[in-house]
């Protein structure tokens, strides 16, 4: 099912679009913005993902590697994820048991 809507764009974004996306790898405008909308939707998804994981971990709640599991990323990409918003790591008796299991 789908809804009609009206949309205002800047002259200069509908004819990137048409240059760049319409033909190569959309065939239409409501392709692409159906496409944008659904990647941003993903990324607040995303955020609010880590956002809650960040702060269970900051709270002693859940270790770093349950985390990763919360947020669907590996340890690396948690870690990083981490230190992008600051969130310090520990690393205590829990954490060296759980990584030497």
């Amino acid at each position: 099912m789908y809804i009609k809507k009206t949309i205002t764009l800047p002259i200069e974004l509908e004819k990137d679009v048409e240059k760049y996306l319409i033909g190569r790898h959309y065939s239409n405008l409501s392709e692409v913005i159906r496409d944008g909308i659904r990647k941003v939707l993903k990324e607040y998804g995303r955020k609010e993902s880590v956002d809650r994981a960040a702060e269970l971990y900051m709270n002693g709640k859940i270790t770093i590697r349950q985390a990763a599991d919360l947020m669907e990323l590996t340890l690396r990409e948690t870690l990083d994820e981490f230190g992008k918003r600051g969130v310090y790591i520990r690393y205590g008796k829990e954490e060296l048991i759980e990584d030497t299991a």
